[in-house]
């Protein structure tokens, strides 16, 4: 049951994408609709299959890479479906069904394994708390990184004076660069939780406090680059396209942080991650 929810849900989602990248190319507002319902139905399919998987699973609840891709894909699709019902952006859709494409490819295509937790981190709070504000920092990023794309673009066409169809129904300049501001705000919030808690779920796995390797020097770098943002934004008094670059690279540093958690996942596990024997 969960795999067939979980093929329903990609198959939405790359039919959204699909729909949204040709409103892109041929814009007609007969299009936005369908994108929208199919990233709907998409959602409530993936969202479903969570429960389902763990009602199936018999023994000892385990979590892996995979997990966190799925996870990552459903609140991307739920957070730009906000963003959309609130802002009215379906130009962003044409990188966020993308985006949510590509996070369903190694979560259920790229073979992970399970590696060992420590009991005590598993049954309280700080392993979900680790991977919530993983998820919730890397979705921020991404949508700053949509409406940063989405604002290059459009400057871009203006300053050439190429007003378009498309140009005519984005909000303005001034909005898509505020929100992307207040989303790398909240992505750098919730990367600083994520390094603070992935510090301690890695002492008690391994006795070090910040294990160097590609997936953390990524993700130092991905948050180190934000604080430059936020700094430069409140005190020299950044806007617009400089921001908006930052924001760019520091998405490619967040991606380069999860390639590099494929390849640390892909590596002969030691043993199980037990997430509690079931009750």
């Amino acid at each position: 049951m969960a795999t067939a929810l979980v093929h329903v849900a990609l198959l939405a989602y790359i039919a959204a994408a699909v729909v949204y990248l040709t409103w892109l190319v041929r814009p007609r507002e007969a299009l936005v609709g369908p994108g929208r319902y199919l990233l709907l139905g998409g959602l409530v399919a993936h969202l479903g299959s969570f429960p389902a998987l763990w009602l199936a699973s018999a023994g000892p609840r385990v979590w892996t890479a995979g997990h966190l891709f799925s996870l990552l894909a459903a609140a991307t699709v739920a957070a730009y479906l906000l963003l959309d019902w609130k802002y009215r952006v379906p130009v962003a859709g044409a990188f966020a069904a993308p985006l949510t494409v590509a996070a369903m490819i190694p979560a259920h295509l790229v073979p992970t394994q399970a590696r060992e937790v420590a009991p005590g981190i598993a049954h309280l709070f700080l392993l979900p708390l680790h991977v919530g504000s993983a998820v919730a920092g890397s979705v921020a990023v991404s949508l700053a990184f949509v409406l940063a794309v989405v604002y290059l673009a459009s400057e871009r066409r203006l300053k050439k004076k190429q007003a378009t169809w498309l140009l005519a129904r984005l909000p303005s300049l001034e909005l898509i660069d505020r929100l992307g501001w207040r989303l790398a705000v909240w992505g750098f919030i919730f990367l600083s939780l994520t390094i603070a808690t992935g510090s301690f779920v890695s002492r008690a796995q391994t006795g070090t406090l910040l294990p160097f390797a590609a997936k953390q020097a990524f993700a130092l770098l991905a948050w180190g680059l934000l604080a430059v943002l936020i700094q430069a934004r409140l005190v020299a008094g950044w806007r617009g396209r400089r921001v908006s670059w930052l924001v760019v690279i520091g998405f490619v540093f967040l991606v380069g942080s999860y390639a590099g958690l494929l390849s640390q996942e892909q590596a002969p596990p030691a043993a199980t991650v037990s997430l509690g024997e079931r009750p």
